[in-house]
């Protein structure tokens, strides 16, 4: 019963400060990954990784990640420890197709003055149609740098804080825009009002390459049960750019579950939002499978 109480200890604060931030447009996705990991001498790891995320409520393939990662250990006492990562991937990623509303705005000056006697304009939004983009798959790689200290100050809790420099290589790519203007306006037998469109010939959008540097910082706890194959762990992620404009957070609650020595299950919620449109806010669920060898 106190593992229970300390696994909501850890859950709680974490999924408050998620739940605080949902929205109503919230996608919802699922996450799978492999991790194949070997030790090469004490403190030294290198690892390769591979997975799928969905998106728009798991009808959509969101992205392919494949990945090889190394840590080093540079210090430990037992209660305190520091190490360095280094990871690269390679990302397949999935941008669906897409409708936007065009409108223009107008100046309409009305024969109405201020207090000043000058005349005073209006603006007003002409809706003239709507642009539909095609689906596209963009690729881009990914290389981090990371520093991780550790604390654990007894047998069945410990704490970490990491601290990641990220940065993104978006590829350029291409993909189709389709113009649809109005060509009539008129009004059914009920007094709606009814458009007919007409279509402006294909045009390409192009997509440029760009790169991106996103600084991550990471406070993350876990509590290692008693005589049970089940650790619970919870953590918060904050991500800024450096080099653009945006703000990430990430909030994640989950389990590790150890079959043996060798092989680990690692399932989680996740709750992350961000200001631009990058990924997509929401809710995923994760299944991650590890080997070690």
């Amino acid at each position: 019963m106190r593992s229970f109480f300390h696994i909501i200890a850890i859950a709680l604060p974490l999924w408050g400060a998620g739940n605080s931030l949902f929205a109503q447009n919230d996608d919802f996705g699922m996450d799978f990954s492999v991790d194949v990991e070997k030790k090469l001498r004490p403190g030294t790891h290198v690892s390769v990784e591979g997975g799928v995320r969905t998106m728009d409520h798991t009808k959509k393939v969101d992205r392919w990640t494949v990945g090889v990662g190394a840590d080093q250990r540079l210090y430990s006492n037992g209660t305190f420890d520091l190490k360095a990562g280094l990871k690269w991937e390679y990302m397949w990623m999935n941008y669906p197709e897409q409708t936007k509303d065009k409108t223009e705005n107008y100046e309409i000056e009305h024969m109405t003055f201020d207090e000043n006697g000058d005349p005073i304009t209006y603006y007003t939004n002409d809706y003239l149609g709507y642009n539909h983009r095609h689906q596209l798959w963009r690729g881009r790689h990914r290389t981090s740098l990371s520093l991780t200290a550790g604390y654990q100050p007894n047998k069945r809790w410990s704490f970490s804080w990491k601290e990641m420099v990220q940065y993104s290589h978006l590829n350029k790519a291409t993909t189709t825009m389709d113009r649809w203007r109005i060509s009539d306006v008129d009004e059914d037998e009920n007094g709606n009002l009814v458009y007919s469109y007409e279509e402006d010939e294909d045009h390409v959008k192009e997509y440029k390459a760009k790169d991106r540097v996103l600084l991550r910082s990471k406070l993350g706890v876990d509590y290692n049960i008693r005589k049970c194959p089940v650790d619970p762990y919870a953590s918060a992620e904050y991500g800024c750019g450096l080099n653009y404009t945006t703000n990430k957070w990430k909030f994640t609650v989950g389990a590790d579950i150890k079959i043996n020595k060798q092989n680990k299950i690692n399932l989680f919620y996740r709750y992350q939002t961000e200001d631009d449109d990058d990924e997509p806010n929401g809710h995923f669920l994760g299944l991650a499978y590890n080997f070690k060898f």
